[in-house]
């Protein structure tokens, strides 16, 4: 996440983030900044969320990773894990 200013690291917060047409908010756990130009790069991790944006979430990374495969991955057998946020 790009921020003005960093949070404290392992400060946890409630984040809103627009997926498609859905709209979900899980709890993060704020890690380490880094310092960039303008601000701060503040890599997060998820701590809490329902089933529910759990599979929107899910449905959407799928999605995407779909978009992006190009026929020369399909061609050596690229495969994607159906449930990639548990394979992470």
């Amino acid at each position: 996440m790009e921020v003005s200013a960093y949070l404290q690291e392992r400060t946890w917060v409630g984040l809103t983030l627009q997926l498609g047409s859905s709209i979900i908010h899980p709890e993060i756990e704020m890690m380490f900044p880094m310092r960039i130009s303008l601000g701060y790069l503040q890599p997060f991790r998820f701590t809490t969320f329902s089933a529910d944006e759990r599979q929107i979430l899910e449905r959407e990374v799928a999605e995407l990773l779909n978009q992006s495969k190009t026929p020369a991955n399909t061609a050596r057998g690229a495969a994607f894990h159906p449930f990639l946020l548990e394979s992470l």
